[in-house]
């Protein structure tokens, strides 16, 4: 998994704008999109934002106070940061960023391959839409890196299988992000992201939250999960160590004895918004700590995990909703966006 997830941007290129016109009307509704009837303005419209792409430096922190572009030798420890992560959620234009450029084959200006070639930023996904003619050359450029997925339009589910492509694209494109670093130095991963069972749960989440962004937090471990109208939950998910040092937390900042029994038996969680705002037993929080556990449900995977969800985003909560949300940007999409082409 990456440590985070937005929604970004697809390109979708054809000469035949009654085809582009029926496609638009085939993906799922938060899919943004923008449509080209002409390769060069989709290429230039492409290759204009690559300065727009996000750097990956600013999410690593490096232990020995040095940055990736700096010489010496020795080990070098690099670890997430997290706090850099959250901050990715305020950026306005994060949801224009381009994912996914999907191409006909077939098209007069240049084919869909060439296409494909002449796309600078090489962590954006391309999809190739072939027919029966062309397939040979679809699995040549697959094989060559040339593109990433190649659809036959002659496929009985074409469509679903579309979106269900644009999907898993959009989510490896931002792993690239963190993949090209993790190649080069010691980056030191997050246990929560390397276990299937902490996606399946965040998957089994979204269906019951709408959330359509989330982001890896610490202290406690968990996700901020954000919906389309920007508002936010946060999953805490902790193993058996790092629910100890919440409860020695909690201790130390004077909780009241039954709030302490109740977090002992492994059962419950308290919400990390509270602990914030917690000076003493006599402070307005501890007051009001019945209202801010949750019973913890476990969830077993490469460790056995605790995990609960809580409103974030309030008064007294340590983060805030962006004003930029999702679904906003799903209606300036359709006011607005089709004016870029």
């Amino acid at each position: 998994m990456a440590p985070y997830f937005h929604p970004t941007q697809i390109v979708l290129v054809d000469d035949d704008i009654d085809f582009l016109g029926n496609l638009s009307l085939q993906l799922e509704a938060d899919l943004p999109y923008l449509l080209f009837d002409s390769t060069h303005k989709a290429l230039g419209y492409i290759n204009d934002r690559e300065s727009e792409a996000p750097s990956r430096q600013r999410f690593f922190r490096f232990d020995n106070g040095g940055s990736a572009l700096s010489g010496g030798g020795g080990e070098r420890k690099v670890s997430l940061d997290t706090d850099a992560i959250t901050r990715e959620m305020y950026f306005t234009n994060r949801f224009s960023q381009i994912s996914i450029a999907m191409v006909d084959y077939a098209m007069p200006q240049m084919n869909g391959l060439e296409f494909c070639r002449q796309i600078r930023n090489p962590h954006i996904k391309k999809i190739l839409f072939t027919g029966v003619a062309t397939e040979v050359e679809a699995v040549e450029a697959f094989n060559k890196g040339v593109i990433d997925r190649f659809i036959r339009k002659s496929e009985r589910n074409v469509y679903e299988q579309l979106n269900q492509t644009i999907r898993e694209l959009q989510h490896a494109h931002i792993l690239d992000t963190f993949s090209a670093a993790t190649d080069v130095f010691d980056v030191r991963v997050p246990d929560l992201l390397r276990d299937p069972a902490v996606e399946t749960l965040l998957k089994n989440l979204r269906a019951r939250y709408d959330f359509v962004e989330y982001y890896m937090t610490d202290d406690p471990a968990g996700f901020l999960l954000v919906d389309g109208d920007g508002e936010l939950y946060r999953l805490v998910l902790v193993d058996a160590d790092q629910q100890q040092r919440l409860i020695e937390q909690v201790e130390a900042s004077g909780a009241p004895q039954e709030c302490l029994k109740l977090l002992s038996t492994g059962d419950n969680l308290l919400d990390p918004a509270m602990l914030n705002g917690a000076q003493n037993v006599t402070s307005d929080p501890y007051r009001q700590w019945k209202s801010h556990i949750r019973v913890a449900t476990r969830l077993e995977g490469k460790r056995s995990y605790r995990w609960a969800v809580f409103e974030a985003g309030l008064p007294d909560s340590d983060v805030t909703a962006p004003n930029s949300t999702f679904n906003r940007y799903l209606e300036w999409l359709d006011t607005v966006g089709y004016s870029l082409m």
